[in-house]
């Protein structure tokens, strides 16, 4: 007796496409929620900053990092600010954090002198964009000197993270872009984030002072 062997009816197949169709849909949504969750993530570290600075200018009355007592006054191992209001070098960025969480204000992890954003890259301060007066954390895939900055975002994820917590304008507000130091591409044209561009060329600025 011979063995007769069955194949799949059409039925069947078109049940397997929808299955393998679902299944892939629900991974592609799951990584957007992942990534939104991510983006999410930056505004509410920020906000933390924020606060916790707020919290240590009101006890010490100048910023972190810019304190001409912090070694006297909060610890021993902290290296004094020059107390003119600016965080410009790299040295000033990473005396800033130091100052803040031996302030005891936050509680963070400080990655080559820098806290890191769950997006990857580090949040850096600077007193010295031009065109963007004030004192701005800065997000950034990394830097040398705390003035060429390497983007680590999409204009596409920059304009999620601006339009849900401020204007949604990367040139006004308190958070706006410049475009990285080495970009391949526009981050935005005029007062409109470039969607065209897929690449991450833009360094997110937040406004803390």
């Amino acid at each position: 007796m011979r063995l007769r062997s069955r194949g799949f009816s059409l039925i069947e197949v078109a049940i397997a496409v929808v299955v393998i169709g679902l299944i892939a849909s629900f991974a592609l949504k799951g990584r957007e929620l992942i990534h939104s969750a991510k983006l999410r993530s930056i505004a509410d570290q920020v906000n933390s900053f924020r606060i916790a600075i707020q919290g240590f200018v009101d006890k010490y009355g100048v910023l972190p990092g810019d304190y001409i007592a912090a070694s006297g006054i909060i610890h021993e191992s902290l290296n004094n600010g020059r107390g003119d209001g600016q965080i410009v070098s790299i040295d000033d960025a990473k005396r800033f954090w130091q100052h803040l969480v031996a302030s005891d204000l936050i509680n963070i992890e400080l990655i080559n002198g820098f806290p890191i954003s769950k997006m990857g890259g580090y949040y850096s301060v600077s007193s010295s964009i031009s065109g963007h007066p004030g004192t701005w954390i800065v997000l950034s895939g990394g830097t040398t000197d705390n003035h060429n900055f390497i983007g680590i975002l999409s204009p596409e994820d920059a304009y999620y993270i601006d339009k849900n917590n401020d204007t949604g304008n990367p040139n006004t507000g308190d958070i706006r872009v410049i475009p990285s130091s080495s970009a391949l591409g526009n981050c935005f044209l005029d007062s409109r984030y470039n969607f065209k561009n897929k690449n991450k060329d833009c360094v997110l600025l937040f406004k803390v002072w």
